[in-house]
């Protein structure tokens, strides 16, 4: 998008930075290799921003050859990506379990992410204006300027009795860390970096047109990932064990090796990724379309996050395990791994849900617009094509993505009523398969297209009056039910904290005089309560969500909120 001796010049400047900032970090001047990172994050931030702006005033100048030439930044952002993963993971076992690895191994990582990210943004002609982009970009400012101010002493510092987690969580590493997956995240909302799923569907298409290459790298990367797994079992087997002579390997630094392998192998699936999945990608795609993809990656992320959490539970209460790190657990802690575990299975897919039916409901607030724009383009002597092609140039949120879709496919010699029709089916929402339907009808039969379109709208409009005059007469409803369950929860909270407790006690003097006494603890009783209070929250919520939304599936976010709070009150109060 800019100069290319610029671009050459913010490479250069962006290499020695962080050269140095390794450079003093393997000798140890550990706070001068901080703020020389952090610093580089600052200026290429500000560098980002300025970039934003100029792509912003070039976008409309910009030719189609351009921007089919400069598909490359799909690598550069899936590698981004994957790799900020990978290092991410790596420095939360490193900060908060003491796992024994030098740190130059994230400053390097760190380093190669960012300047993958840049090379991205220089690449990509893309920009998208939304409420998203200053957040994250403002959250990666901050950490940023947080680790300059704690490295050269300035600003608040924290309390000497604050908790360990807290404290570990202010390591200079790890906000440096999370400044980086601020960027990423402001570049992606931001529209200047491609999704991981849109990466791979655009190496896909590209792959279509580079299928001969594929094979023979196929055969490269399938024998390069074979050696590189076994290798990495075999250091991991001669690690352990010992030969015959005098040389025992299993004190040999294998670390170091182990980590090499795992970014290698890492870096062979990235390529696999690249060349070898568009291939897979389209046999999945003729089975599932992208939304269910998503829904398939999201539940089993899902199951795998509480499989981890329902094993650890299981630990825990079978008296198996009693730390994770330098954290000390116990048995009275598996209720709390056990609710991580049901957030997990219904927190991630029902937020999705509920913006899937967000996102849906916005497409059909606007396609009324659409058809009206049609219709006065087609009464004002414009052909269908035509009209489509006029509306792909407007602004219909969510919807635009999917007309300027529909304009490509006539513009390739698709009649107007198979492109409408292929609309509706990518939409999957029945009131627009019902009204596209209608106007296809309609257009085959001939006569007045234009007054049918216009009927058509009109209709769709109404119906969305009335979905959102449903709405706001069940928001009542929505607040009774969350006023309740705080209800529910408060009448819990002064029977566990001041009533059981008083009535124990009684219970077991009366016991004493006569004999007996209690045989539940409070401790039981806890348990019962919070048991009862999850089921009310979940039940609420889909309750809630078939109030609300008309499914109750949409509900679940509404389950999560309130499991989240009755976790909290029980945590803070009980």
């Amino acid at each position: 998008m800019i100069g290319k001796r610029l671009t050459i010049f913010a490479f250069i400047v962006l290499i020695v930075l962080l050269a140095l900032s390794i450079i003093f970090r393997i000798r140890e001047s550990f706070a001068l290799s901080n703020i020389i990172f952090s610093l580089s994050i600052v200026i290429f931030l500000l560098f980002s921003w300025i970039q934003r702006r100029i792509k912003e005033d070039m976008l409309p100048f910009l030719t189609d050859e351009y921007k089919r030439r400069e598909w490359r930044y799909y690598f550069s952002s899936l590698m981004a990506f994957i790799l900020l993963i990978f290092t991410t993971l790596l420095n939360i076992f490193i900060v908060f379990f003491e796992m024994p690895i030098p740190r130059v191994f994230i400053n390097l990582l760190l380093g190669i992410v960012l300047l993958l990210m840049l090379y991205t943004i220089f690449s990509i002609p893309n920009v998208e204006r939304t409420a998203m982009y200053p957040i994250f970009f403002l959250f990666a400012f901050i950490f940023s300027l947080i680790v300059i101010a704690s490295q050269l002493d300035i600003g608040y510092h924290l309390p000497e009795n604050i908790s360990p987690l807290i404290f570990r969580m202010a390591d200079p590493l790890f906000l440096i860390n999370m400044a980086i997956v601020s960027w990423m995240a402001s570049l992606i909302a931001g529209g200047e970096m491609p999704s991981p799923v849109e990466s791979i569907i655009g190496i896909r298409e590209k792959g279509r047109t580079i299928r001969e290459e594929i094979v023979l790298r196929k055969n490269i990367l399938y024998f390069i990932i074979i050696s590189l797994i076994s290798l990495y079992i075999l250091i991991n087997i001669l690690s352990i064990i010992k030969l015959p002579s005098k040389i025992e390997l299993s004190k040999f630094e294998w670390g170091y090796a182990l980590i090499f392998l795992s970014i290698g192998i890492l870096v062979s699936i990235i390529l696999y990724i690249i060349f070898i999945l568009p291939e897979k990608a389209g046999e999945i795609k003729e089975k599932y379309d992208v939304e269910k993809l998503y829904t398939i990656v999201i539940l089993l992320t899902s199951a795998f996050i509480a499989g981890i959490f329902i094993t650890i539970a299981i630990l825990l209460q079978l008296g198996k395990l009693t730390a994770i790190g330098t954290i000390s657990l116990s048995k009275k802690n598996a209720i709390d791994f056990a609710i991580f575990a049901i957030l997990a299975l219904i927190g991630p897919f029902g937020f999705y849900e509920y913006r899937r039916y967000k996102k849906m409901d916005l497409i059909e607030e606007r396609f009324p617009d659409f058809l009206r724009d049609l219709a006065e383009s087609r009464k004002a002597g414009m052909t269908m094509a035509k009209a489509v092609e006029m509306a792909a140039k407007g602004d219909y949120g969510y919807l635009t993505p999917e007309i300027k879709k529909m304009a490509v496919q006539i513009s390739w010699g698709l009649p107007f009523s198979e492109a409408l029709k292929r609309l509706g089916e990518r939409l999957k929402t029945p009131l627009i398969k019902r009204t596209t339907t209608m106007v296809v009808k309609a257009s085959e039969a001939g006569g007045k297209v234009a007054d049918v379109i216009e009927a058509a709208a009109k209709n769709v409009r109404e119906i969305k009056i009335l979905q959102a005059e449903r709405r706001t007469e069940m928001k009542m409803y929505l607040m009774i039910i969350y006023i309740s369950f705080f209800v529910f929860l408060a009448v819990i909270v002064a029977l566990a904290g001041m009533f059981l407790p008083k009535l124990l006690e009684a219970s077991q003097v009366a016991g004493g005089l006569v004999g007996g006494g209690a045989t539940v603890s409070l401790d039981e009783y806890k348990f019962i309560y919070i048991c009862t209070a999850l089921s009310q929250a979940i039940g609420n919520g889909l309750v809630a969500g078939a109030l609300a939304e008309g499914r109750a599936l949409a509900g679940l976010r509404h389950g999560t909120i309130m499991i989240l709070i009755t976790y909290i009150v029980f945590k803070l109060l009980l």
